[in-house]
């Protein structure tokens, strides 16, 4: 192991840090830390809010996510005239990809006993904050946002967002942001990121596609202002040929449904 590269042991497995990169691994599965770890002196060094944030969470991610009332809200993305992205073989909107995927996820999670709702059953608009007044209305336990990915050519794979912690900064950026900030869904940091992981090993392990990580975000409106445990799924790029050809497929889009109820169970 190159030296720059150390290991952190848990019961649940290994997390493996590399110096001077955010991007780490715990168990061959990425994820994506808010400050890059140091070595000083030979000894390795890792940021508080890392360890509260994302190592705590993840050496837990084997227990179950906890049930409360037993209701999920699944999140199609976009409707109406707002198509989302474009397929690059065509005709084709994430939009309605995003609904069958979700139509296909509701039995299954039923199956396994939770009450299932949908921010959109149709290709009707519905605007972001509708989504969130729907799970606080419903007493949500989860709330899952499910999408797809566009990008210049050769971006590939999942990726599962959940809101970034207070003080850390984000993965992904639209424009300026303000690390110190408190929003609404911070107070679910630890769930957060617990589902997150969850969902993200089961995809990855389902669906077979590679692994952008678990990653941080604060401007997707779906998820700041949340009052349960949130994540937003990209489960693939329809702007890459290959990948579209498989999200464009029935078969896989049910494997992405089982991805999701397995980490549920």
């Amino acid at each position: 192991m190159a030296k720059d590269v150390f290991q952190i042991q848990s019961p649940v497995g290994a997390f493996q840090l590399t110096a001077g990169t955010r991007v780490a691994n715990w168990n061959g599965v990425k994820f994506h830390l808010g400050f890059a770890p140091v070595i000083t002196n030979g000894v390795p060094f890792v940021h508080s809010l890392d360890v509260d944030k994302n190592l705590a969470p993840l050496s837990q991610v084997n227990r179950p996510v906890p049930r409360g009332r037993g209701v999920i809200v699944l999140d199609p993305g976009h409707g109406g005239a707002d198509n989302g992205t474009k397929s690059v073989l065509g005709n084709f909107f994430e939009k309605d990809y995003a609904l069958d995927w979700a139509r296909r996820l509701k039995p299954l999670l039923e199956a396994r006993g939770w009450r299932v709702l949908l921010t959109r059953d149709g290709n009707r608009p519905v605007e972001l904050g509708e989504r969130v007044l729907i799970a606080q209305r419903e007493q949500a336990d989860l709330f899952i946002s499910l999408h797809f990915n566009s990008a210049a050519p050769g971006a590939m794979g999942l990726e599962t967002f959940c809101l970034t912690p207070a003080g850390m900064p984000s993965t992904l950026l639209r424009g300026p942001e303000e690390n110190n900030v408190f929003l609404p869904n911070n107070a679910q940091d630890f769930a957060n990121q617990h589902l997150a992981m969850r969902v993200h090993r089961s995809l990855l392990q389902t669906a077979g596609m590679a692994d952008r990580g678990v990653r941080r975000a604060r401007f997707m409106a779906v998820l700041k202002t949340q009052q349960r445990p949130a994540i937003l799924i990209e489960g693939g790029y329809i702007t890459d040929r290959n990948e579209a050809k498989l999200i464009a497929s029935p078969e896989y889009r049910q494997k992405l449904a089982l991805g999701v109820a397995k980490a549920l169970e």
